[in-house]
């Protein structure tokens, strides 16, 4: 058996001699210096000692120099050391690939070989940067693929001025730069997110919809949609120091992180910003957990409910205290705004956290046969059903991206609350249509669009102004508990 790989530009042939697998390392790597050549059948020379099914890895790294750095520059190591051992198989018995800091090869040590003091990279992490840095570059030609020159730039505006527009392959090639841009991502959704805190009470306060309000109604949409990308590009990001460093200039940042999506009540960015909160996972945990007892609305509790159930689904190991501290929020508060909301609707937020720690331990399949119920749904139910891959995309994504209420009634808090568990485990491309269906389906911004998903909170805000006998336990000065972040006097009190 011979099998062909390439090592720089040559090509090496690994063959079958007697009953031992061998190398035929007679091709020598790239063309260079002399001293070039011959470290490079100095470290081909010694792969001899190692089994045939490490070969192709040792080779695969030898012949991917960039590949290699990246391994180095990723793992753990201590500094200015000048060897690093790289575990092919087993951390203590080998084999293994001895290389310098810089990425150079200096030989192999086979199986039993012992590696002595030098700092260890295991197989795992191996595996694991490796498998990292194969999807970059997977990303990063689909970038280049999609944008052609200036490519990148035209890709970053359409999430930000077409951001209703994005294709799964948009977002893909845009997340390509998370090892670059992923703070940059976070900082612009945390601005993007004061932003929509502010004009969204604005726009939802004007007592008639004029035609003049065009441009801020579309701005609005733009502002809303983009935030939700940069969400789930930020979240995806693995500085966490940086993500602390960013939170910490804002106040409360952590535990109303994805507030400015879920506090819309609109199904696709609830979503959005509970997937991102679970992806940014346990440095999340303690700040969510002590907002359930200092909420200052009711919608303010159900974001904090959206992430820990996000939370606790994506990361099995938070389940047990997640629960515990569900089942104790309906009686632990500790502001005189959440003791309020207690009194006020304290059936309500029991319900809402029993859901919640109910849907913590509901098994995958069922959550996931409530996605395709939904989307289902989307179909004429008399129409024969095809199997056709493009129908498939849509009854798993389009329950994902609706602009429908998801909170102002206990069956829609109870859909919204499903997907988040549904889709907590999953990629953040499950939230977009592939390109070719993303362009059959998009239809022009029309300001009705704005005011859909500005509907939800409208109507909360609007069925709170209604006389209630609780609206005198509640100070003029107080926020108001319908959730519009503004004092009582000010909004349902008027």
């Amino acid at each position: 058996m011979r099998i062909g790989l390439h090592v720089g530009s040559q090509r090496l042939v690994l063959g079958r001699a007697g009953s031992e697998d061998v190398a035929d390392l007679s091709l020598p790597v790239r063309a260079g210096t002399q001293a070039g050549v011959q470290h490079a059948e100095h470290f081909l020379s010694r792969l001899d000692r190692l089994p045939r099914s490490e070969v192709d890895l040792a080779l695969e790294l030898y012949r991917d120099p960039e590949l290699l750095r990246a391994v180095l520059d990723t793992a753990t190591l201590p500094e200015r050391v000048e060897r690093v051992a790289i575990s092919l198989d087993d951390p203590v018995q080998g084999p293994f690939l001895v290389v310098t800091r810089s990425g150079h090869f200096v030989t192999c040590l086979g199986r039993g070989m012992r590696a002595g003091d030098l700092p260890l990279v295991t197989r795992g992490e191996l595996d694991a940067i490796s498998r990292k840095i194969t999807r970059l570059r997977e990303r990063m030609d689909l970038a280049k693929q999609l944008g052609g020159e200036r490519g990148h730039a035209r890709l970053l505006r359409r999430l930000l001025v077409a951001s209703d527009s994005v294709s799964r392959e948009d977002f893909l090639a845009v997340a390509a730069w998370e090892p670059l841009l992923g703070p940059v991502f976070l900082d612009l959704y945390l601005a993007m997110g004061r932003e929509l805190s502010l004009q969204g009470p604005m726009l939802r306060s004007r007592r008639s919809r004029r035609a003049q309000d065009e441009e801020v109604l579309h701005a609005y949409w733009n502002l809303l949609h983009g935030a939700g990308h940069m969400a789930l590009l930020g979240a995806i990001t693995a500085d966490r120091e940086q993500y602390v460093s960013l939170t910490d200039q804002h106040k409360g940042a952590r535990a109303a992180f994805s507030y400015p999506l879920t506090g819309t009540g609109v199904v696709a960015f609830i979503l959005k910003g509970a997937w991102a909160a679970a992806r940014l996972g346990k440095l999340m945990l303690p700040d969510y957990k002590r907002a359930l007892a200092e909420d200052v609305s009711f919608f303010e509790l159900l974001d904090t409910l959206f992430a820990l159930l996000a939370i606790g689904t994506r990361a099995k190991n938070t389940r047990a205290e997640i629960a515990k501290a569900l089942h104790a929020a309906p009686s632990t508060a500790r502001t005189p705004q959440a003791k309020r909301i207690r009194e006020a609707m304290g059936r309500e937020v029991q319900l809402c956290c029993e859901i919640t720690a109910q849907l913590l331990e509901a098994p995958a399949e069922e959550l996931e046969a409530v996605v395709r119920r939904i989307g289902e749904s989307y179909f004429d139910p008399g129409a024969e059903r095809l199997d056709d891959p493009m129908e498939e995309e849509l009854v798993r994504t389009l329950p994902l991206m609706s602009w429908t209420d998801g909170i102002t009634d206990g069956k829609k808090l109870l859909v919204s609350l499903s997907l988040i568990a549904a889709t907590a485990r999953g990629a953040p491309e499950q939230f977009y249509l592939p390109g070719e269906l993303a362009e059959a389906l998009h239809r022009p911004w029309t300001p009705a669009n704005t005011w859909m998903v500005l509907d939800p909170l409208l109507k909360a805000e609007q069925a709170g102004r209604k006389p209630d006998a609780r609206a005198a336990s509640i100070g003029r000065q107080d926020p108001c508990t319908c959730g519009s972040g503004r004092k009582f006097k000010r909004c349902c009190g008027k």
